[in-house]
């Protein structure tokens, strides 16, 4: 697990609500505190799909939600804190895992955890399994995945 602090707020909230940096990424579930609190449960209800059309992701993809939280955090003020907790995708799951060599349990998420409070965005990475696991050799991966995402959109960080 990575806990690393985002030093460009206005860049990484652009990135997150605006670009589609984040685009391939599933919302698992939203907290925003504003004048009012905003809770969001990324599940899909999946009574509202007819037969044959449900998604293949449980979660809803990042981009059917991102315009919906975007006017959440927009506006003169600043929320006065914000969780988001996303995920990578079934078929990014299995391939990242792939790549990390990781073979010792099933993994159900790698997950992304970002937590604005007090003006400090934090990331905090995660992997959960469906046993258990004493090798950490797809948390290595995921945290160097991240960091590289991250570099890559050239954002500057501090490791925590």
């Amino acid at each position: 697990m990575l806990s690393i602090r985002i030093n460009e707020l206005k860049k990484f909230t652009s990135m997150l609500f605006i670009e589609d940096a984040f685009d391939k990424f599933c919302l698992h579930d939203a907290v925003f505190r504003t004048a009012v609190s905003t809770v969001i449960d990324g599940s899909r209800n999946m009574d509202f799909y007819q037969e044959g059309e449900a998604p293949a992701e449980p979660y809803a993809l990042w981009p059917e939600v991102k315009p919906l939280l975007y006017q959440a955090v927009r506006g003169s003020r600043l929320p006065v804190s914000f969780r988001l907790v996303l995920l990578t995708g079934s078929t990014a799951t299995q391939a990242i895992t792939r790549r990390s060599g990781f073979t010792d349990c099933e993994v159900t998420s790698l997950s992304l955890n970002i937590s604005y409070r007090e003006q400090v965005l934090t990331l905090t990475t995660g992997v959960s399994y469906k046993g258990f696991s004493m090798e950490k050799s797809l948390e290595k991966y995921w945290d160097a995945a991240v960091l590289q995402f991250l570099d890559k959109h050239g954002l500057t960080y501090t490791e925590a």
